[in-house]
């Protein structure tokens, strides 16, 4: 049969005869690097809004059958055509029930949730004050025998295993993997793993109808800071916010060597899956949870050094700057210029465009309370007045302040429209 690719606006030819979803990368990319494209790029940022925008399947679906989202997706591009796509994969919640996990709440029945009940981490602490000597000495065991059980209910026979005995010369030491609840655990591991797989093929499919559509995505590719990442799956992130002060050394420590496995893990699961953006979500570092002093000397390293490692990688760190980050600028501009995107949700500008617009691309301006709550013609306003700030000289991405849930199409279109209007070189 012949192949026709005369539907397909990855195969029509475009701009200068390039494809159209190379022209919206090339907008992005020529942003990053500090230089005005041909307008300033779109890229909102979502939570829920793919299921509340539409109500053509409910949060539930979503997280248990992504290509539920297919048609949704089909829709959103045909009415806003972003630069970026936020992934359309959610988290799969029948691996989750499989593994019976104890820090996160989803809608159905599992929780007695409704179907359209938002996705809920809680912070939990597996790491106690006197476990530090026990973690240092083995992580990979304490994570083995502490934390996956208590993370994991299904999971919780792994805390009977012990893997250096089982790799001595006696076929015996192997005995605790026939115990009911070791076998048990195994089992939903394997489970665990298989539902895993499912979703994420299932997810690859849904991505792809929205390249295939001429768009590039962001949001699949993530690498968590170590302090973030250590903070909300082992410590607690209140804990370690208060080790800081308390036991600075330990936290230094456990960052180091958390990151030692981490972030070569993240950039490599991005490079396998074929990812350009790898999104860094930040929620540590803002001003309300640690002194200026703190941040440059326990929070700043771990950041810097994932963003160094992305950047080596050949790829583009979407850094963003959750919460109040008025007082780090001065810091986090220590960076390679052109290589990075800050997206910050609360900040002065002014002082954003003054300190880093020679250095790092800068994401934000659109406040999501205005999105959700004011008339089109305010939200106009606010686009133009935030271009008037940070569009000059390029390097500059309209964004969300917040991850979108309920915002009207009114509006929606009056912040894609005004983008056309004010956004142009």
């Amino acid at each position: 049969m012949e192949n026709n690719n005369s539907n397909n606006p990855m195969q029509q030819p475009a701009q200068g005869g390039l494809p159209p979803i190379a022209i919206r990368g090339m907008r992005v990319a020529q942003t990053v690097a500090l230089q005005e494209p041909d307008r300033v790029p779109f890229i909102p940022t979502h939570n829920n809004f793919y299921a509340y925008h539409y109500n053509m399947c409910t949060v539930k679906d979503w997280m248990t059958d992504p290509t539920c989202m297919i048609p949704v997706m089909q829709r959103y591009l045909a009415d806003y055509d972003p630069d970026l796509v936020w992934t359309p994969v959610h988290f799969p919640i029948p691996a989750m029930e499989a593994a019976g996990s104890e820090q996160c709440r989803w809608p159905g029945e599992y929780w007695n949730l409704p179907d359209n009940t938002s996705y809920q981490y809680v912070d939990k602490s597996f790491l106690g004050d006197d476990d530090w000597d026990e973690f240092f000495k083995d992580p990979t065991l304490f994570i083995l025998r502490n934390v996956m059980p208590r993370k994991y209910k299904n999971l919780g026979g792994l805390a009977m295993l012990n893997p250096y005995s089982m790799c001595g010369h006696c076929i015996l030491s192997f005995a605790p993997t026939g115990l009911p609840p070791v076998q048990g655990a195994l089992g939903s591991l394997m489970e665990t793993g298989n539902k895993v797989m499912e979703y994420m093929g299932k997810g690859i499919a849904t991505e792809m109808t929205v390249v295939e559509a001429g768009y590039p995505t962001f949001g699949s590719a993530t690498c968590c800071i170590p302090f973030d990442d250590f903070a909300d799956n082992v410590r607690g992130l209140m804990e370690l916010c208060m080790d800081v002060v308390t036991d600075p050394e330990k936290v230094d420590e456990a960052l180091d060597r958390w990151g030692d496995v981490t972030i070569p893990a993240a950039i490599e699961t991005a490079q396998m899956s074929h990812q350009q953006y790898v999104f860094v979500p930040l929620h540590c570092g803002v001003d309300n949870f640690m002194s200026v002093e703190n941040y440059e000397k326990h929070y700043w390293p771990s950041l810097k050094r994932t963003i160094d490692a992305i950047c080596n990688a050949g790829l583009i760190p979407i850094v963003c700057c959750e919460g109040k980050y008025h007082t780090r600028l001065d810091i986090i501009k220590n960076i390679e210029p052109g290589k990075v995107i800050y997206l910050f949700e609360d900040v002065d500008w002014k002082e954003a465009k003054a300190k880093l617009g020679d250095v790092a691309c800068i994401g934000g301006g659109m406040n999501t309370q205005t999105l959700m709550h004011k008339t089109p013609a305010e939200v106009e306003d606010e686009v133009k007045r935030m271009f008037d700030i940070l569009a000059p000289g390029g390097g500059f991405i309209s964004s969300n302040s917040v991850a979108l849930d309920y915002v009207s199409p009114e509006n929606m279109h009056a912040w894609r429209d005004a983008i056309e209007k004010y956004g142009k070189y």
